[in-house]
């Protein structure tokens, strides 16, 4: 007892807790990915049904149809094995969600810390959620990937002009991705912006975001050629969406099929519509769907840790790439796409998802460095208690 306070000092409970959860996380993974490949395997393709064809008729990078190249190309490639390509789609869903597993533990091991980086991963590779949509195949995994790496080296402070090209090449991939990922990168722009003002460096920003415009520029040009339109796919997409909320899922009179812009979307039912339904968006996504995409109930009390911790340890870059994942969702949020549950998909949260499990990574470990104080000072206290009996013992023995 008298060595308790030195032996407690010296057990380092960061790393320890890291190893274990790390190995914890990439079990977790790995039965994740067995279960949801036995139980989805033959769950119909929905977004990704038409990929194998874009595939085949693609004839360089990007014509890809009306797919962003980034998926296509990754099937194109992996059709050269011969396999069928329903299990190529599948498992390209499966190592995009891996790959978002392990870019986890790289990107927030150096902005949060190892044990955050390492609960955030399990919390990922546990969630059920993920594993259905890598098994569909979705592209925001594929974009998910590409954004987190943006995101690292984007707003470096001793980065420099090599971490903003990497950022400058990563955001493009994940527009190519998923072209409304560029939303993402603009918002996390302004906010970085907003928040370091004179100290933001505005060179390297604009070298970053120049470098992603010009790879993504080429499938704009490409779409213009060959649809009549820069942005002809995500317009489809968009007059979709409006159809859906106007008329629902219904047999009805003949609806409108022209692309719909972004801006005539979002004013689809004039300024106070548009306000409207992002604030309905917004209170849905945070009464309703973010709950359910966490999937575990109990992580919301990490989160609100998480939040806590970001503004005591002045982590504020977290915070704003949850904004700038969250942002660009609210306009569809209140859109009753699934009839059974009102709201939209939850893949469209998928990025928002990622913000969340990284914050309550950093609330668990916020909680863990509570603890660990709170021991040490337990310790102290007991091994000072010893002492004092001890002298007291030897008095009396005197």
């Amino acid at each position: 007892m008298k060595d308790l306070q030195t032996y407690l000092a010296g057990v380092d409970l960061n790393r320890a807790m890291r190893g274990l959860v790390l190995a914890l996380g990439a079990a977790a993974l790995v039965w994740n990915l067995a279960v949801c490949w036995k139980v989805y395997r033959a769950e119909p393709l929905r977004e990704a049904a038409s990929r194998s064809l874009m595939a085949v008729n693609s004839s360089f990078f990007y014509a890809s149809g009306l797919s962003e190249p980034v998926p296509v190309a990754v099937l194109k490639l992996s059709m050269l094995t011969g396999a069928d390509p329903d299990v190529l789609v599948r498992a390209g869903g499966l190592a995009a969600f891996a790959a978002v597993f392990g870019t986890t533990i790289f990107v927030l091991g150096s902005a949060l810390g190892g044990v955050a980086s390492a609960m955030a991963a399990l919390f990922l590779a546990a969630n059920p959620y993920m594993g259905y949509y890598a098994m569909q195949g979705a592209s925001h995994l594929y974009a998910l990937f590409f954004l987190l790496l943006f995101w690292h080296y984007f707003d470096s402070p001793a980065g420099g002009r090599r971490h903003a090209l990497l950022a400058g090449l990563y955001g493009g991939l994940a527009c190519l991705s998923r072209l409304d990922a560029a939303w993402v990168l603009l918002i996390v722009a302004a906010l970085a912006w907003a928040v370091r003002r004179r100290a933001f460096p505005l060179k390297e920003a604009a070298l970053s975001l120049g470098l992603a415009l010009l790879l993504a520029l080429p499938y704009a040009v490409y779409q213009k050629v060959q649809y009549g339109g820069f942005f002809y796919a995500q317009e489809l997409s968009l007059r979709r969406w409006a159809n859906i909320d106007a008329f629902g899922y219904e047999p009805g009179p003949v609806r409108p099929q022209a692309p719909l812009g972004a801006g005539a979307f979002l004013l689809r039912n004039g300024p106070a519509g548009a306000m409207q339904d992002f604030f309905s968006g917004l209170g849905r996504s945070l009464a309703y769907e973010l709950p359910r995409t966490l999937y575990y109930k109990f992580l919301l009390v990490l989160v609100f840790l998480g939040v806590y911790g970001a503004f005591v340890v002045k982590k504020p870059r977290l915070l704003a790439l949850l904004a700038a994942a969250l942002l660009p969702v609210l306009p569809l949020a209140a859109i009753k796409q699934v009839p059974a549950t009102g709201g939209i998909e939850l893949k469209y949260y998928l990025w928002a998802l990622w913000a969340l499990c990284a914050l309550a990574g950093l609330g668990f470990q916020e909680l863990l460095a509570w603890f660990e104080a709170r021991l040490n000072d337990w310790a102290r206290a007991k091994s000072e208690a010893i002492e004092r009996m001890q002298k007291s013992k030897e008095r009396q023995a005197k």
